[in-house]
C-alpha cells in the first residue's frame, strides 16, 4: 500500500492532500502480445536478417550453438530462409542465403529487405544485397548491390522511403576493432554507391538500437540508443561498456542532436551484486526498437552487459549469467521522455522487430548466452488502429449546441433598439452573467486546450498567473473601474479623451482594433485546425460554422448574445473538463496513484527561484503574469465593455471578483487534467503513441476517444463556442471602437444610416473578414506570417496598459507625454522582444513601466497638465489628494 503523504504545493494545491490515496501508483497497461508459428528449427537463431516485402515476413540465416556453449559447443551460421505469409500457420522453407549470415544490419524497404554486411564463421562482410519476394514464383529473390565503404557486422539499419541508412559495426571478427562509418545509399540512384554522413557524436559502438520516427517538428529522422564497446585491458582481460545514451538525426539537414538518454530503472531480478548498479541508467545493448504511431519508439529488451563480469573482473561463464530482461521501454520524440511501457513474453537480443499485419513482429533472438529460441513474439496493434470516434449523437448533440447559439441570438434581436443595447445590453446583465462573460471571454478555445497541454509537457510552474489575477482585480475594482462608471463610457478610450486628448483615444483605439483583426483569423483557425484532426471534420466546414454562426447571433443580439452564449460555454468546458479529470483519474488507479506518479516525476513543480530573465522563473512568472493579467483588464475593450453591462458600479465590482473566483480554481482543474493526461499516457504507451503531436489536440483528443457518444459531442460543442465566444467577442468591440471612437467622433454631414444599423453592418462586415481570413490562413498555411504580425501588435498591449496606468494614477502626465508614453513603450518592448533573449512573459512589463516612465517624465518636460482632472483620475474622483506625493 502506498502511504498517505500530504502534497505541500504552496496553498494552490492544499486540497489535494485530503483526497484519499490509491492502493498502488499506477504501472504500465498489459501489452496485447502473442505467438505466431515457431520458426522450424528447435533452437532458433541469434542475429538472424528479419524483414517484410509483399506482405511476407521473412527470416533468414543466423547463428546458433546446436552443442550447448555450456557444453564447449561451437556457434554455427546458417544459410536457411523462412517465409511466413498472413493466416498462414507453417513458414515456407525450402530457400537458402546466398551463403551464411549472421549480425547483418537489414531494414525493409518497399523494393525488398536490405541486407548490409555481416559475419559468417570465418569473416565480416562488406557485401549489401536486397532481398524480395517475388509474387509470381513465390520464391526469395537477391540482387546484388554497391558493397559497404567498409566491413561490418553487428551494426544497423534503416529506411525512409528509398534511402538507406547504415551504421557500421565492428569491421573485424574480433569484438575489440569496430569499424564505425555512417552511410547512406538512394535505391533509385544505386550508381552513385554509398554517401559518407557525420558520425553520431558518442562513442564508436556496435548491438545499438535504431528506428524512424518524426522528430519534434513533424520530419522524419533516424533514432539511435545504447549500443556497447568491448576494450582490453594491458593483461589482455576483457572490459564491457553498455551505453546509454540517445541522438536524433535529421536527414534534411544532415545534423546530430543529443536527446534524451535512457532512464534509470530498478532490476527486479534477483542477482547478486545488483545494487552495485542502483541508481544507474538502463542499457538496452543489441536490443531491438519499432516506431509506433508519430511519436513514440518503443525498444524491445536489450542487454545490460552489467553480469558479464563478477565482482573480481573475471569473466563469468555463460551458464551463470542472468536471461535478458522481457522489459518494453516508450520514447516520446516529442516530449523526448522515456517511459516503461510494460513486458514481452520472453526478453531477446540480436534480433530485429518489424511492422507486419498490425503487429510488431520480433522473431527467435538470444534470450541468454549461448542460447536461442525459436518463438516468434507478435506485439498486437489493432487495439490502437480504432482512433478517435465522433459518432452520428456526436454530431446531433454539435448541432442542437450550435442551433441553440443561434436561439440566442434570435431572441435578443427583439430587446435591441439602440446602440446602447447593442454596445452595452442597456446596461441590464446581471453580474454573475458579467462575471462568467469576462472569464470565457479570457477562456478562449485555445487556452482551454493550451492550458492542460501545458502541464502535461511540462510542470504547474504557470499556475502562478491564475494567482497573479488577485491584485490585478483589487486594483481594477478599487482604481480603474469607479472612473469608467462614472464617465458612462461605451469605450475605454472614450476615457483616455476626456484624460489627455482625442488623438490618445483614437491612437490607443486603432491599436485595439489592429490587434482585433490580426487575432480574429488565429483564433478560428487554431481550433478549427485541432478539431478537424481529431473528429475528422473538414478545417473549412469547423471554420465556416463557427465563424458564419458566431456573425449571426452577434449581428442579432449584440454584446447580449455574446454574454448569454459566453455563460453556456463556461458551464459546458468547466464540465467537459472535470469530466476528462474524473475519467482519465478512475483510469489511472485514482487520485492517489495520480498524485504520486506525477510528484515522481516532479510535475507539480512550481516555484523556481533561481535568477534569470529568460526562464520560467519564479519572479519571471509574477512580474510576468501581473502585466499581461493587467493589460486586457485595464486597456482591452473586449474585457472592459463585459463591466460596464451591468447596471451599477457595485454589480460590476461582484461579476469581477466572481471571474477571480472562478479564475483559480478552474486552473487548478486545467492544469490537473493535464498532469493526470500525462500519467495516463505514459501508464498505456500504446494510446500514447496516437495522441496527437500538435500539443493543442491533446484534449479534444482524449474527449473523442474517451468520453462516451453525446458528451464528447457536448464538449466539442463547448471548443466550437469557445472559438465562436473570441471571435464574437473581438466583432462587438471592435464594432463599439469603430462607431463611437471614429464614426461619431467625427460625424460626417451627409450621414442618413442610423447607429444601429451601422453598428450591425460593421458586426455583419468584421465577421465576414475573420471568417474569410482564417480560410485564407488554413488555405495558403501562412499563419506564421499573421502570428507575426499580431505579436508585433500585442508588443503595444503592454505600451497601451502603461498609457491607462498614467491616466489613472498620475496628474501631472499630458496627451504630450501619454502619446510619447505610448510609442516608445511600443518601441522598447518590440527591440526587447527582437533583439534580447528577455522571456516573452516580461514584454507586457516591459511596454508598460517604460510607456509610464517615459511618458510621465515627457510631461514634466512639455509642462504637465493643465485641463480640468475633476473626476478623471483616481485621486480626483475620490476627492483625495495627489496619489503621486
Amino acid at each position: 500500500m502506498v502511504a498517505s503523504r500530504r502534497v505541500v504545493l504552496g496553498a494552490s494545491l492544499l486540497f489535494l492532500s485530503a483526497l484519499p490515496p490509491a492502493a498502488q501508483a499506477p504501472r504500465p497497461a498489459g501489452l496485447d502480445f502473442s505467438l505466431l508459428p515457431v520458426l522450424p528449427d528447435e533452437i532458433g537463431f541469434g542475429g538472424p536478417v528479419v524483414g517484410t516485402h509483399e506482405g511476407a515476413l521473412i527470416v533468414a540465416g543466423g547463428a546458433n550453438f546446436p552443442t550447448p556453449l555450456s557444453e564447449g559447443g561451437k556457434k554455427v551460421w546458417h544459410d536457411e530462409v523462412f517465409v511466413l505469409l498472413a493466416g498462414q500457420r507453417h513458414w515456407s522453407v525450402g530457400q537458402k542465403l546466398p551463403r551464411p549470415l549472421a549480425y547483418a544490419a537489414c531494414t525493409s524497404t518497399p523494393r525488398g529487405v536490405v541486407v548490409a554486411g555481416g559475419s559468417d564463421a570465418d569473416q565480416v562482410y562488406a557485401e549489401v544485397f536486397l532481398m524480395r519476394r517475388d509474387g509470381a514464383s513465390k520464391r526469395v529473390l537477391f540482387d546484388p548491390l554497391p558493397d559497404l565503404p567498409s566491413a561490418s557486422a553487428f551494426g544497423a539499419s534503416e529506411s525512409i522511403a528509398e534511402t538507406v541508412y547504415v551504421w557500421g559495426g565492428k569491421g573485424h571478427k574480433s569484438d575489440v576493432e569496430l569499424s564505425g562509418g555512417f552511410w547512406r545509399l538512394d535505391l533509385a540512384d544505386v550508381d552513385r554507391g554509398w554517401q559518407a554522413l557525420p558520425a553520431h557524436p558518442g562513442p564508436v559502438r556496435y548491438k545499438m538500437v535504431t528506428a524512424v520516427q518524426k522528430g519534434p517538428g513533424g520530419e522524419p529522422c533516424l533514432f539511435l540508443f545504447s549500443g556497447a564497446r568491448t576494450t582490453e585491458t594491458e593483461a589482455g582481460d576483457p572490459r564491457f561498456t553498455a551505453y546509454t545514451d540517445g541522438y536524433r538525426y535529421r536527414p534534411d539537414t544532415r545534423q546530430w542532436t543529443a536527446v534524451a538518454p535512457l532512464p534509470v530503472l530498478d532490476d527486479p531480478r534477483q542477482i547478486p551484486g545488483k545494487e552495485r548498479f542502483a541508481g544507474e541508467r538502463w542499457p538496452i545493448s543489441a536490443g531491438c526498437a519499432q516506431a509506433l504511431g508519430t511519436r513514440t519508439i518503443l525498444t524491445f529488451s536489450g542487454s545490460t552487459d552489467r553480469y558479464i563480469l563478477d565482482e573480481e573482473g573475471a569473466v563469468r561463464l555463460p551458464a551463470l549469467r542472468p536471461s535478458f530482461l522481457p522489459r518494453v521501454l516508450s520514447y516520446d520524440t516529442v516530449a523526448d521522455r522515456w517511459s516503461e511501457a510494460g513486458s514481452m513474453p520472453v526478453g531477446v537480443v540480436t534480433t530485429e522487430a518489424v511492422a507486419w499485419q498490425q503487429q510488431i513482429v520480433i522473431p527467435s533472438g538470444e534470450i541468454k548466452p549461448g542460447i536461442r529460441t525459436p518463438r516468434v513474439q507478435a506485439l498486437s496493434l489493432a487495439s490502437t488502429s480504432t482512433g478517435a470516434h465522433f459518432a452520428a449523437l456526436d454530431y446531433a448533440v454539435l448541432a442542437l449546441y450550435l442551433a441553440l447559439m443561434l436561439a440566442v441570438g434570435i431572441h435578443f434581436a427583439r430587446r435591441g433598439a439602440t446602440t446602447d443595447d447593442f454596445f452595452l445590453a442597456g446596461r441590464k446583465i446581471p453580474w454573475w452573467a458579467a462575471g462568467l462573460s469576462v472569464f470565457g471571454t479570457q477562456l478562449s478555445a485555445i487556452t482551454f486546450m493550451a492550458i492542460p497541454a501545458t502541464a502535461y509537457g511540462s510542470d504547474w510552474r504557470r499556475f502562478v498567473g491564475s494567482v497573479m489575477l488577485l491584485p490585478v482585480m483589487v486594483l481594477v475594482i478599487y482604481c480603474f473601474l469607479p472612473l469608467f462608471r462614472r464617465l458612462d463610457v461605451t469605450t475605454a478610450y472614450e476615457y483616455l479623451e476626456a484624460r489627455f486628448s482625442v488623438a490618445v483615444r483614437v491612437l490607443a483605439s486603432a491599436v485595439f482594433i489592429l490587434f482585433q483583426l490580426g487575432r480574429m483569423g488565429i483564433v478560428l483557425l487554431l481550433p478549427a485546425i485541432a478539431l478537424s484532426a481529431v473528429t475528422g471534420m473538414d478545417p473549412y466546414l469547423c471554420i465556416a460554422l463557427m465563424g458564419g454562426l458566431a456573425t449571426i447571433y452577434t449581428v442579432m443580439g449584440g454584446i447580449s448574445a455574446v454574454i448569454w452564449t459566453d455563460v453556456l460555454q463556461v458551464f459546458v468546458l468547466i464540465g467537459g473538463a472535470f469530466l476528462c479529470l474524473v475519467v482519465t483519474i478512475q483510469d489511472v488507479g485514482g487520485i492517489g496513484a495520480m498524485i504520486e506518479s506525477a510528484r515522481a516525476a516532479d510535475k507539480f513543480h512550481i516555484f523556481d527561484w533561481r535568477w534569470s530573465g529568460s526562464d520560467m522563473v519564479a519572479w519571471v512568472l509574477m512580474v510576468g503574469f501581473l502585466f499581461t493579467n493587467l493589460v486586457p483588464y485595464t486597456s482591452d475593450q473586449t474585457v472592459i465593455q463585459r463591466y460596464l453591462t451591468t447596471p451599477d458600479e457595485k454589480q460590476a465590482a461582484k461579476g469581477l471578483w466572481l471571474n477571480l473566483i472562478i479564475t483559480i480554481p478552474t486552473g487548478l482543474l486545467f492544469y490537473g487534467l493535464g498532469t493526470a493526461l500525462y500519467v495516463y499516457y505514459t501508464a498505456h504507451p500504446l494510446e500514447h503513441a496516437l495522441v496527437p503531436a500538435a500539443a493543442d489536440q491533446l484534449v479534444p483528443w482524449f474527449v473523442v476517444t474517451h468520453l462516451p457518444s453525446g458528451v464528447s459531442g457536448m464538449v466539442v460543442a463547448g471548443i466550437f463556442a469557445a472559438a465562436m465566444s473570441s471571435l464574437d467577442s473581438s466583432m462587438n468591440s471592435i464594432s463599439a471602437a469603430l462607431v463611437n471612437d471614429f464614426v461619431y467622433r467625427f460625424p460626417a454631414k451627409d450621414r442618413r444610416l442610423d447607429p444601429l444599423s451601422l453598428a450591425r453592418r460593421l458586426t455583419l462586415g468584421l465577421g465576414v473578414i475573420g471568417t474569410a481570413t482564417a480560410m485564407v490562413l488554413a488555405t495558403y498555411e501562412i499563419k506564421y506570417l499573421f502570428d507575426f504580425f499580431q505579436k508585433v501588435l500585442g508588443l503595444f498591449g503592454g505600451g497601451l496598459a502603461g498609457v491607462f496606468l498614467l491616466a489613472v494614477f498620475t496628474r501631472r502626465c499630458n496627451a504630450t507625454g501619454a502619446l510619447a508614453g505610448l510609442v516608445s513603450g511600443a518601441a522598447l518592448t518590440i527591440a526587447v522582444a527582437f533583439l534580447t533573449d528577455v522571456n516573452f512573459l516580461l514584454y507586457a512589463a516591459v511596454g508598460s513601466l517604460s510607456c509610464f516612465v517615459v511618458g510621465y517624465l515627457v510631461s514634466l518636460i512639455t509642462g504637465g497638465q493643465d485641463r480640468d482632472l475633476s473626476g478623471l483620475t483616481l485621486a480626483t474622483v475620490r476627492g483625495s489628494g495627489d496619489v503621486e506625493g
